[in-house]
């Protein structure tokens, strides 16, 4: 395990509440303009069996999708539905990176895609329905 995140990862915005208990989140810009996201997993994201814990990855991609959302639309969101397939496993103390497709956006909703990886193994995907309100997003 490292104590700081792969080259050109930056502090995501938010910190506290739930997000700053699983986290700390990073992000960064790919080389072709994506957003990708990470964080770096130890013990407290272990289930029983020795590997990461579901919820701690979805709680990790429910709040990149959210992400993607609020960037998407400068508006409030919260998730309606959260549909996962769970694909791989990873163990605590290895970095965890996302990445999220926003499919469709309307005035009302958000349908959007997330994947998260470890290394180049897939672990969890993930499509998801926002409810998008009216509203500046909190700060």
């Amino acid at each position: 395990m490292t104590d700081s995140p792969p080259a050109g990862f930056q502090p995501f915005g938010v910190t506290d509440g739930f997000i700053g208990h699983n986290g700390p989140y990073y992000w960064r810009q790919d080389s072709t303009g994506q957003l990708e996201f990470g964080f770096q997993t130890d013990e407290r994201h272990g289930n029983p069996n020795g590997v990461l814990h579901g919820g701690a990855v979805l709680s990790f991609l429910d709040t990149i999708l959210g992400h993607a959302v609020v960037t998407g639309t400068q508006r409030p969101c919260a998730t309606i539905s959260l549909d996962s397939r769970f694909i791989g496993t990873a163990a605590p103390g290895e970095w965890v990176g996302g990445r999220t497709t926003v499919r469709k956006l309307t005035r009302s909703f958000a349908f959007v895609d997330a994947e998260a990886f470890a290394g180049d193994r897939l672990l969890v995907t993930a499509t998801a329905i926002f409810r998008i309100f009216e509203g500046e997003p909190r700060k």
